[in-house]
């Protein structure tokens, strides 16, 4: 039998505090306690003899714990009998909230009473919150978000590192970001958090992102090795043009299969190929451009010039009828008309509304959505361009507010100045997202070099190419190029402002392009011109001649 020459009047204050609380009745598990109350004496004597005995300090921690436990060992106990000292040191621990790591680390689950957690001072910020966390959150997670905040306060900062140390498997770590941003929703570790989650669950899965594939990579012969060598080249075409090429060539493929002749360009499957456009009952313009992608093919690629002439002949013809067909931006505009204010007043009211949303995601969505669109009420930049500018080098913050400084990736157009002052709360808001205006300028540090319209749960990745379209059409059943023909209406609308306005605005290199955007415009010159000739009219006396000269 193990003999210990601590006594309990020398035990530490916390331990005989404790012992007594035991023998006054005021512990939590008092009918487990008080009929083994012998044996936790016995217990934290033995704790206590062994750490004076190494030189470690006379309380419970892992270091003392693996000691004690040694030296049961050593005198003899059995491993099986060593479950009951252990199961007393953690009644200890969760009762005093002394060697609480060392107990959840020895026991198989987490099975403390919720009234025991919420004693435990790192929860003293979130005292007013029990009540709902109570309702909120099952007795597991709230176990969790215990041991979430016992590990963070053992560390200096929040890291990757540190994160990945938290001991939970990735099923339920997935729910521990949206439970700390529910709770503390303006700390800036939960950004690291969702980031972290997202990597253990890839981990977890064996997920490994796929390398991209090239626009011609299922393309048959001879057709991929042309694209190869246009893109491998400097043709004088734009990455997207040449995907539009590979769209138009899949296309002939198809009309080729279908029409039961060889996959080639040739003048016959040519004319399979237009035929099929027509079939497929595209739209005018639609037909018009694939006619000119096969054609731009045909001559780049060195094919015969009379399958390009073809092709062009018919995409000329095809796109002076088109003229007289409505696009379907007019069809849009027509159902759902909008304006620059009903952009700029979404925006106003999603950033205002995104707090209230309950869900991590929506919240964040919500965020950057704002942002996304104050941004292209002031700055008409294209999607790609938005989606891809950096924290620091595009999109700059300093004291004063944000500047941007970039080169539009269509027309090389270059955009560079200090944005609105407006514009800066909103674009604070996608730097933080939903963390408090406190941390903002660690947060830009941290966000240097990242896409400032960046997915926090991918490593700041821009956003996919499809996002803003898709949430944008949701707020407003338009994607962010109507923008741009809200500009050109705008400036048309307005005598003061000429066109010339619109294309400096929008970026565009000839006036020509402004064709293309304008919807409404033609109608305001019309109202325009109108009042003025009524105005000049007026001016007039019945004979013809100036009334002010008259006079």
């Amino acid at each position: 039998m193990t003999s210990f020459s601590v006594t309990e009047a020398e035990l530490p204050v916390r331990m005989r505090r404790f012992l007594a609380d035991i023998d006054e009745g005021q512990v939590y598990s008092l009918k487990s306690l008080r009929s083994n109350r012998r044996s936790m004496g016995s217990t934290l004597r033995g704790l206590v003899a062994t750490a004076r005995s190494l030189g470690l300090p006379a309380k419970l921690n892992t270091q003392t714990a693996e000691a004690y436990i040694v030296r049961l060992l050593d005198d003899g106990w059995h491993t099986n009998s060593l479950g009951g000292p252990k199961s007393l040191l953690r009644h200890y621990a969760y009762e005093t909230d002394e060697g609480v790591e060392w107990a959840l680390a020895s026991s198989a689950t987490d099975r403390r009473p919720l009234e025991l957690i919420f004693r435990s001072i790192h929860w003293a910020p979130f005292r007013a919150l029990i009540p709902d966390i109570r309702v909120t959150f099952t007795k597991p997670e709230i176990r969790m978000i215990d041991r979430w905040l016992r590990h963070k306060k053992a560390h200096v900062r929040v890291d990757a590192e540190m994160v990945g140390r938290f001991r939970a498997d990735h099923t339920t770590f997935s729910k521990l970001a949206a439970m700390m941003s529910t709770i503390d929703p303006e700390n800036l570790d939960n950004v690291i958090l969702q980031q972290a989650q997202r990597n253990r669950k890839h981990l977890a899965v064996g997920y490994i992102k796929s390398a991209g594939k090239l626009p011609y990579h299922d393309l048959p012969e001879p057709f991929a090795t042309d694209m190869a060598k246009l893109f491998n080249k400097n043709c004088g075409l734009s990455f997207s043009r040449l995907k539009a090429i590979c769209s138009a060539l899949r296309r002939l493929c198809s009309a080729s299969a279908r029409a039961g002749l060889p996959i080639e360009l040739t003048m016959e499957t040519s004319k399979a190929f237009v035929d099929t456009l027509f079939e497929d009952d595209l739209k005018l313009r639609s037909v018009a451009g694939y006619c000119d992608f096969l054609a731009c093919f045909a001559k780049k690629a060195g094919y015969r010039h009379e399958i390009y002439a073809a092709l062009m002949e018919v995409h000329n013809a095809v796109k002076l009828e088109a003229n007289t067909e409505l696009r379907r931006k007019e069809h849009k505009l027509a159902q759902y008309p909008i304006d620059l204010v009903d952009v700029a007043a979404t925006a106003h009211r999603l950033l205002n509304n995104a707090f209230d949303q309950d869900d991590i995601r929506k919240r964040r969505r919500d965020y950057v959505l704002a942002g996304a669109l104050a941004l292209l009420c002031k700055l008409q930049l294209r999607s790609g361009d938005l989606r891809n500018g950096l924290v620091g080098k595009e999109f700059v913050r300093d004291s004063e507010g944000w500047s941007v400084d970039l080169t539009t990736s269509k027309t090389g157009t270059a955009i560079k100045g200090r944005l609105a002052a407006e514009l800066t709360r909103y674009l604070d808001a996608v730097l933080l997202m939903d963390v408090s205006e406190a941390h903002l300028w660690s947060v830009y540090t941290q966000r240097i070099g990242t896409a400032l319209f960046g997915n926090p749960s991918c490593g700041w990745q821009p956003f996919g190419k499809n996002w803003l379209w898709h949430n944008m059409t949701q707020q407003l059943h338009h994607g962010p190029h109507i923008v741009r023909t809200l500009i050109y209406d705008a400036i048309a609308a307005d005598p003061y402002l000429d066109a010339s306005v619109a294309q400096a605005l929008c970026g565009h290199g000839s006036l020509t392009s402004r064709k293309f955007y304008e919807v409404e415009a033609n109608r305001h010159r019309q109202r325009l011109g109108t009042e003025l000739l009524c105005s000049f009219l007026q001016g007039l006396n019945d004979d013809g001649s100036d009334s002010s000269i008259s006079q």
